[in-house]
């Protein structure tokens, strides 16, 4: 049934009367002129062999008033008043009876009003108007409803480019005002039913004055989640803290200020319906150092706070108490036992150990720390974890046991952590020895955002190097945050060791649409595995994994030319391999056509895209190389002893080949490149499509230099 149908026409209204023959509201027809059998005793015999002789309807409906003291007609006894009933009544008497019969009882009447009042009630709450004035009666509410309309959530957004309903969260330009994640005013999130703090607590689309004993003035918090929080969570999982949030994996925050604001709320939400154990996970990674210190800034008054607003009736019993782990490679409980004391658990932190393998057992952690607390869990308590990352962790393969843990107990997952990269699993950070001046980038592993890899591994060259962020969480996190009701925060890459990050502005309600599968690994397999596009996309990925050219040459042309040599050949194969791709590809275009998910038609559109581009850049490779040997150039520097020095094929927009022979192609990928834009706008897959145009479709070469211990020397690069 349509919910925002017309209203019955009057025919309709009609049919749907009540019993007594008018339609609810009409007004009631005159009662009918009944006939009124009233009972009288036998008559005697006559002629007519003893049947009763009936009174005609005239005298029925017309008898003549006869007056108590009237004599009896002439031949006729008359009747004794005291022994025998009248045979007829009045007919004020009848009419009455008969205007009875067309009554209804009030009670009926008060039921149908009830009714049709309840009925107009519940049809307006279907309006869109309606639906915004109920989500915003209690900002720890988000409608399940699909279809609601809910404001745009940009992620990472430059709060100078937005309006009112735009800000970014703790922005400046934000309705709550803003600061720096460590202000001690607190950052300030905009949206429906926030404002500037006050010293009464303020139920968000209420009205001032109205008081809420879990709210906490002086941390603002958010009403609006993200849009997939709308999204349900796994079948059967009751958390006891809000029936109606599901877990969101795509909350923006543009600072750990913001983020442990809400997470304050979050608290306090939890402990309006039992007792509380935060179990706050750190990862001891070097590369985590600026968030530790900005979460101790921010932590102590927050837990002031909380302590304040708890139900005074349970502080005896220290309702809300804290534990903190730190972890990596292995597990360290800094703070052991839960405490309710602000100042141990500011030290915890403090002193929380830097782990120097870059081995981060993420999953492992979470698993063993339920398992060390689950003793607490109790009919009024329960554990809640809040973890701090910048990665997604290390063993990505155990997730089903850190998810059967958090999920079988209840304990709800909160992230503070960093996007994905878009259908990449690493990130690199900037490092420079401090002896040679050489520049490394160790990695970090942050990502994919889905299950597995949905897009090809390398960029036409040699591996991914872009690292184009998703507007998601990685896989293994943000599902333990939505099956649990939790929240992954996602927060800017601002570590001062990277520099090639490239963080950019999504909104959740465009991304919404290519949402990832947060499926089990196994039903994601097989979903995958009975779409012959989807299966085809995830083997051509497969095919092409390792499909990166040599880019490093000697500078000595006697050393450059067989080199140079082979990797032509190589060219030539791959050439010829990815013409080959493309053909399967478009065999697959009408399946493309009955995709029903969009980012997987995404995926086809991009994918066949830079299967063209990389032809073009297969031919410009080989051209660029065959020149090189042809016409050998001579570096700035020649290599000694102490210096190192080689050519290194890179990204160009030059174009060496001839355009005869490669004008089609380019036209062909520029045209498919623009595509993707026009169909996926403000999207990872637009963005990276306009990488490829950006960068160029040929290649060039540049001088290398490095120190001739740089293979040696990295092994002492910090691990992050």
């Amino acid at each position: 049934m349509d919910l925002h149908s017309p209203a019955p026409s009057s025919s309709a209204s009609a049919s749907a009367s009540s019993d007594n023959g008018y339609a609810l509201g009409d007004e009631p027809p005159a009662p009918a002129r009944a006939l009124t059998t009233v009972a009288a005793p036998p008559e005697p015999a006559d002629e007519n062999h003893g049947a009763t002789v009936l009174p005609s309807p005239a005298e029925e409906t017309e008898p003549a008033p006869t007056p108590a003291d009237a004599p009896a007609p002439a031949g006729e006894k008359p009747r004794d008043r005291a022994g025998e009933a009248p045979r007829t009544v009045s007919l004020r008497r009848r009419k009455r009876r008969a205007s009875r019969r067309h009554l209804v009882p009030a009670w009926v009447v008060s039921m149908l009003v009830h009714v049709g009042i309840l009925v107009t009630l519940a049809a307006f709450t279907f309006r869109v108007d309606a639906r915004k004035l109920i989500a915003n009666i209690n900002t720890a509410l988000v409608p399940t409803m699909k279809g609601a309309e809910r404001e745009e959530t940009p992620i990472y957004a430059d709060p100078s480019a937005l309006g009112r309903s735009e800000s970014a969260v703790g922005s400046e330009t934000s309705p709550s005002g803003g600061g720096s994640e460590g202000g001690g005013g607190g950052s300030g999130f905009g949206g429906i039913g926030t404002g500037p703090p006050s010293a009464t607590p303020v139920v968000a689309g209420v009205g001032r004055g109205v008081g809420e004993k879990t709210s906490l003035p002086g941390v603002k918090v958010s009403a609006n989640l993200s849009d997939l929080a709308l999204l349900p969570t796994a079948p059967g999982v009751d958390l006891g803290g809000g029936g109606l949030i599901a877990g969101d994996v795509a909350f923006q925050a543009n600072g750990v200020g913001p983020a442990l604001d809400q997470i304050a709320h979050e608290i306090l939400r939890h402990l309006g319906q039992h007792k509380l154990t935060v179990l706050w996970m750190f990862d001891e990674s070097g590369s985590m150092k600026d968030d530790q210190k900005a979460i101790k800034e921010k932590f102590e008054r927050i837990v002031a706070d909380l302590k304040t607003h708890a139900d005074p009736e349970k502080k005896i019993s220290d309702p809300l108490t804290h534990a903190v782990i730190g972890f990596g490679q292995d597990l360290h409980y800094d703070l052991e036992k839960p405490t309710a004391n602000a100042e141990g658990i500011g030290k915890a932190i403090e002193h929380l150990k830097v782990d120097d393998t870059g081995t981060e057992n993420t999953l492992h952690a979470i698993t063993e720390v339920v398992d060390h607390y689950a003793s607490l869990i109790r009919k009024d308590r329960r554990l809640m974890i809040v973890l701090v990352t910048d990665e997604s962790g290390d063993d990505g393969p155990y997730i089903e046991e850190a998810h059967q843990a958090v999920v079988s107990r209840k304990v709800p997952v909160y992230v503070i952590g960093r996007q994905a990269l878009f259908g990449y699993g690493t990130a690199h950070l900037k490092y420079i020895d401090p002896v040679t001046k050489d520049v490394y980038w160790p990695e970090i592993r942050r990502g994919p955002e889905s299950a597995d890899i949905e897009c090809l591994q390398w960029d036409g060259l040699h591996e991914r190097r872009e690292e184009q962020p998703s507007g998601f969480g990685p896989y293994e996190l943000a599902r333990l945050a939505q099956d649990t009701g939790g929240i992954y925060f996602l927060l800017p890459s601002e570590e001062g060791m990277r520099v090639r990050q490239r963080e950019q502005t999504y909104s959740i309600a465009d991304l919404k649409e290519y949402r990832p599968d947060y499926s089990h690994r196994q039903a994601y397999t097989a979903a995958r595995q009975k779409s012959d596009l989807r299966r085809t996309l995830h083997d051509i990925i497969v095919r092409t994994r390792d499909y990166g050219y040599p880019n490093l040459f000697p500078v000595v042309p006697a050393e450059f030319v067989p080199k140079a040599g082979e990797a032509v050949t190589l060219a030539t194969e791959r050439l010829n391999d990815l013409l080959d791709v493309q053909k399967v590809l478009e065999s697959l275009a009408k399946q493309r056509e009955r995709e029903p998910d969009k980012r997987w038609q995404a995926h086809y559109d991009l994918m066949l895209a830079q299967i063209v581009t990389y032809q073009i850049k297969s031919y410009e490779y080989r051209a660029c190389l065959e020149e090189m040997a042809k016409n050998p150039p001579r570096p700035k520097e020649m290599p000694t002893p102490d210096r190192d020095v080689r050519w290194e094929i890179v990204h160009s927009g030059d174009r060496r080949a001839p355009k005869e022979r490669t004008e089609k192609k380019y036209q062909e990928a520029t045209r498919l490149l623009k595509e993707v834009i026009a169909r996926h706008p403000k999207t990872p897959w637009a963005d990276l499509a306009q990488d490829e145009l950006n960068r160029g479709f040929g290649v060039a070469y540049r001088e290398w230099r490095h120190n001739p211990k740089y293979e040696e020397r990295a092994r002492l690069v910090p691990k992050y």
